[in-house]
């Protein structure tokens, strides 16, 4: 049985389900793991404001939340940004540019480098385990359907970036999004429990 918070708090994961996910350049990928800005494991060593140079062109078909692949470096298009407030993402992401294939800069597009991830938990099905090489915890809830936030793991009452490449916020702002009519957004609902159900918090503490 869960253990919900008294006040039944509630927020939601804005994320990419559209599979067709903007590739990163791999010249550019080998440089920030040559510079350990980023891992093997695709964990962000330096979380500082980082250009993403893509190996492929702005394409309507993005989703205006997403990340780079080979990274977890997001991208935000000017739409989203605009919704969510710029100073809201620049109080917890370092905010950097998007250049394409042919390095010219996006106008739609700008690149976020979370400044604290927080973990989506879920059960003692989830998959967790150390990088052997960076450190970094490298965790994925499952089962997929029943995902939550712990309590004392919630940053503040707006919007956080999730250790999933997705963004989490509150429900005004859930709700928000959802009457902007914005496509290809993904959103999965997150229960707040007051303690993790998955016997894994020693990784976390």
């Amino acid at each position: 049985m869960m253990n919900l918070s008294a006040d039944k708090k509630l927020f939601y994961q804005l994320s990419d389900h559209t599979q067709n996910v903007p590739e990163g350049d791999d010249g550019w990928i080998e440089q920030l793991k040559q510079e350990k800005t980023i891992c093997d494991c695709w964990n962000i060593i330096k979380h500082k404001s980082i250009d993403v140079f893509l190996n492929e062109t702005i394409k309507k078909s993005f989703a205006p939340i997403s990340y780079v692949r080979g990274t977890f470096i997001g991208i935000l298009r000017e739409d989203i940004v605009l919704l969510l407030g710029l100073q809201n993402i620049e109080n917890v992401y370092y905010a950097g540019k998007v250049y394409d294939i042919n390095k010219d800069l996006s106008k739609e597009y700008i690149s976020v480098v979370p400044k604290v991830s927080t973990f989506v938990r879920g059960g003692k099905d989830s998959n967790c385990r150390i990088c052997d090489k960076c450190g970094a915890v490298l965790y994925f809830p499952l089962p997929l359907n029943s995902w939550y936030l712990v309590d004392k793991s919630i940053p503040n009452s707006i919007l956080f970036p999730s250790a999933l490449t997705g963004i989490i916020v509150n429900d005004e702002i859930y709700q928000k999004v959802k009457k902007s009519g914005i496509k290809r957004i993904g959103y999965e609902k997150l229960p707040v429990l007051q303690e993790a159900v998955d016997d894994y918090d020693n990784y976390f503490e």
